[in-house]
């Protein structure tokens, strides 16, 4: 899924029409324009427009929607999740990029600075193994093979075998049974 900020005061009219996006997308259009309230009526993307009227009016109630849904993803830990930014606004795009940094979200800046020939900064960053450890640890409670513990955390094999070899060597998790091939959380 898709979270996409659109900030249609600085991008304009044709590049809201150029996105494409699925249903599951949400497509978020910041802009008080009555022509960009149609379009996404037609699109249906959600325009947002109560903000208030001044210079970055729109950046500051973008950054702010952005750290709430973040926010309240954070106890989900949903890895297919990405956020897409247009805007040529230096410092709105510099803020999207800190914020997604912050919270080690992946995200895509998907228009070029207006001084700049880059078109596109794509980061997802590298999982926290600290953090899988500890999801593994608490997986592992309940007796399983390392196979159903994997599928559970939805994590590649390289980083599952990372956590499951620092849980190990630590000796917080053991085998059940040799015949099996079944593991348990050591307390």
């Amino acid at each position: 899924m898709k979270f996409i900020f659109v900030d249609a005061e600085n991008t304009g009219l044709k590049e809201v029409e150029g996105i494409e996006a699925r249903i599951s997308d949400k497509v978020l259009v910041y802009s008080k324009s009555e022509a960009i309230k149609e379009l996404c009526e037609r699109k249906l993307f959600l325009n947002i427009s109560s903000y208030p009227t001044g210079q970055n009016q729109a950046d500051f109630f973008i950054i702010s929607h952005l750290s709430a849904i973040i926010n309240s993803m954070l106890d989900n830990s949903n890895s297919n999740v990405a956020f897409y930014l247009y805007s040529q606004d230096k410092a709105l795009v510099q803020a999207f990029v800190f914020q997604c940094d912050l919270y080690k979200v992946p995200y895509v800046i998907a228009l070029p600075p207006k001084s700049s020939e880059k078109a596109i900064i794509q980061k997802n960053p590298q999982p926290n193994n600290e953090s899988n450890v500890t999801k593994l640890y608490q997986i592992f409670k309940i007796e399983q093979t390392t196979e159903q513990a994997r599928i559970k955390l939805n994590l590649p094999k390289s980083d599952f075998t990372k956590a499951l070899n620092s849980l190990i060597k630590t000796d917080k998790l053991k085998k059940t049974s040799k015949t099996k091939k079944t593991w348990l959380s050591v307390a």
